[in-house]
């Protein structure tokens, strides 16, 4: 029982952890064009694309969490720092595969077709693969990769839903015409980060 209950624990701890001090977005920047072509994009749904990215997100993160021992104890495993980014691309392409295929074959095609071009955008996010390899370096266990591939997935669905609303309040006439558009949300943004920055503190690299 006190395992599972610590199991939870850990799950919940980390999925924070990846929702605030290591946003995707907020922090590294990952996904962070995708979500700006999303955001302007009619075809995009942003419930749509961060409930896929949540998906592939989980199941790419175990995939490669159980690939990538196997690696790192065969003869490759002097080439793993090079296989590894290798490897997380192909657990995308091959989930994105089987999922797009059995949807297909499962629902509707007007459905399909709504949901189609955000499932292609969650599918190559440049999130996933910088969350995958970022648990890898910091040795995180089962559970905690699991936490830490959800809690990123709900935290870019956080930032999206902040940066959209800004992007409505943004169109204002007080804003200097030169800096309306993606000038304005670029610095908003980093508004954004550097408060999540101050929250959570931030060491510098020497």
């Amino acid at each position: 029982m006190n395992q599972v209950l610590n199991s939870i624990l850990t799950f919940f701890a980390y999925s924070v952890l990846a929702i605030g001090a290591q946003n995707v977005i907020f922090t590294r920047g990952l996904g962070l064009s995708s979500g700006l072509r999303m955001i302007n994009d009619p075809r995009k749904d942003t419930l749509y694309f961060c409930g896929a990215l949540t998906f592939f997100q989980i199941i790419n993160s175990m995939l490669v969490y159980f690939i990538s021992p196997v690696i790192n104890r065969s003869f490759l495993s002097e080439y793993s720092r090079f296989i590894t980014p290798v490897l997380i691309v192909v657990c995308c392409a091959l989930s994105y595969m089987i999922v797009v295929f059995g949807l297909g074959m499962t629902i509707k095609k007007s459905t399909f077709r709504k949901i189609i071009h955000s499932l292609t955008g969650a599918s190559i996010n440049s999130a996933i693969v910088g969350t995958i390899i970022l648990t890898l370096s910091s040795g995180f266990d089962l559970i905690e990769t699991i936490g830490f591939a959800f809690g990123s997935s709900i935290g870019y669905f956080l930032a999206m839903l902040l940066i959209s609303e800004g992007e409505r309040k943004l169109r204002h006439d007080l804003i200097p015409e030169n800096f309306r558009g993606l000038p304005v949300t670029l610095i908003y943004i980093s508004v954004l980060a550097l408060a999540v920055y101050g929250l959570t503190g931030h060491s510098m690299a020497l």
